[in-house]
Parts: C-alpha cells; structure tokens; sequence
C-alpha cells in the first residue's frame, strides 16, 4: 500500500484529537457557556415573590411577571410583562404587554382579557388587544392601529407547562396587506423556569 507509511506516522497524531465520553461533554458545555458569554446578550425574567421565610405569597390577588432578551446576530428586541388579577378564584383579569423591535418595525401590541378557569387546569378567556406598528421609514410607509376581538382555551399542563388556542379577529376593514390578517387561528405554548 502505498499510503500505509504515512497512517502508521499520523496515527499518534491523531490520538491527541480523539475525545472520550466524559471529556467530550466537558468540552461542549464549555464551548456552550463561552459562547453566552461571549454573545454579550441577556435574559431577564421576574422571579416569584416571596417572604422572608422563601414561600410564595397566595395571598396577593395580584400577579406581575414579564421577561425580556435580545437578538443573538441584530438589534433585534423582544420583553413582555403581564399583570394578573384574581377577581374570584375561578375568574381572572389579565393585561399584558408585548413589545417588540425587529430591524425594520417596532411592534407594540396589549391584549386586555378576562380567563375564566372551569377546572384547576383547563380555562376559557376573552378580551381584546390593541397593536401599534412604528416603521422605520414611518414616513413612507403608514401602518394602521390594529383592534382585534380575541378568545380561546388553554390548559396548564404544570405550573411550568401550558398550551392555548387563540383565535383573533381583527376591526374593520380586511385590507391590511401585509401589516396583518383579518382572522388568526394560532397554537401558543409557554414554559417557565
């Protein structure tokens, strides 16, 4: 063979390339957490609050939580924020906050809903939202406020864990081009760590 002579040489060479089980798991975490770091980008989420002795508050009929994290690659932005009132154990009042910038658009959107819980984990809601789009070349390009009639279901898996339905349905006229559709069926999953 012609080419055995220089196997035989590189083998010992290659031996210092080859990784075992555990080093090679070391060495992508590693790679993971310089890479996060190396981003410079960070997400911010709220905690639950708690008293002095660690333990959640039931009592507060008021619930605030949000979260916000940027773009790995762009100036790209996105934060959210809800606050939450328990009107009767079965019955919620929900505002939330969505806001949103992107390379071209900024987007602003606040839904206002009432959730009614029918079991410990499966609940309906209603309510409406309001989207406010700001372009760049604001302008140019004029972009309508968006009001849209809003419901569905959802079911909480977990504290952690839930999935819902949503159905929009947006005022007015159907002619928004591409700034938005005049119905939107959609699946929405969340999960909290």
């Amino acid at each position: 063979m012609i080419n055995s002579d220089s196997l035989e040489y590189n083998k010992q060479r290659l031996k210092l390339f080859r990784m075992h089980g555990k080093r090679h798991t070391i060495l992508v975490v590693g790679v993971v957490i310089f890479s996060v770091f190396l981003s410079g980008k960070q997400i911010y989420a709220q905690e639950k609050e708690t008293d002095t002795n660690g333990v959640v508050d039931k009592k507060s009929k008021l619930a605030i939580g949000g979260f916000s994290y940027s773009g790995l690659s762009s100036r790209e932005q996105h934060a959210y924020f809800t606050i939450n009132y328990e009107v009767n154990s079965n019955l919620f009042i929900e505002l939330q906050g969505y806001n949103d910038t992107y390379l071209s658009a900024d987007v602003f959107k606040m839904p206002i809903r009432g959730k009614l819980h029918l079991t410990n984990k499966f609940h309906l809601f209603s309510g409406l939202e309001i989207e406010l789009t700001r372009n760049v070349n604001h302008d140019i390009i004029k972009v309508p406020l968006q009001t849209k009639f809003i419901y569905g279901m959802g079911y909480d898996f977990d504290t952690n864990f839930s999935l819902e339905v949503n159905h929009n349905l947006n005022f007015g006229t159907s002619e928004f081009g591409y700034y938005g559709t005049p119905n939107l069926l959609y699946v929405r999953g969340r999960y909290r760590f």
